[in-house]
């Protein structure tokens, strides 16, 4: 009983957004030459979710949403500059939760937005 006393206070200090990221729902987001899928990007403002990028080409690509990203909280994961870089065949996760809004994405890479790597993410 002791113990159950002294783990509640610690309990109740925890990190809101730290307890939504338990069970928060993942989106997967494949990047390829030259797209993503899905498209357009559908999310629930003021959930966790977590993002699960995989690149699917034999080439680097760059997931490059700097407004989404910055207008988002960032739990957990890596952003660079509003961007998440992956190496052919590379996975990375970044877990958020999103605001309201229509933002726009795309590869940051040479030619890759003019060839048709970009898409929406709308968030409800």
């Amino acid at each position: 009983m002791r113990s159950v006393l002294l783990i509640a206070p610690l309990l109740l200090c925890a990190d809101p957004a730290a307890a939504q990221v338990v069970g928060a729902p993942v989106q997967s987001i494949a990047l390829y030459s030259y797209g993503f899928n899905p498209t357009p990007i559908v999310l629930n403002a003021g959930k966790a979710v977590t993002l699960s990028f995989v690149n699917r080409a034999g080439k680097s690509h760059d997931f490059t949403a700097e407004k989404f990203f910055r207008a988002s909280k960032i739990l957990s994961g890596k952003v660079g500059e509003g961007e998440v870089d992956l190496a052919p065949g590379q996975t990375a996760s970044v877990t958020l939760i999103p605001a309201a809004g229509r933002y726009k994405a795309h590869c940051g890479h040479p030619f890759h937005k003019m060839l048709g790597m970009h898409t929406d993410i709308i968030v409800r």
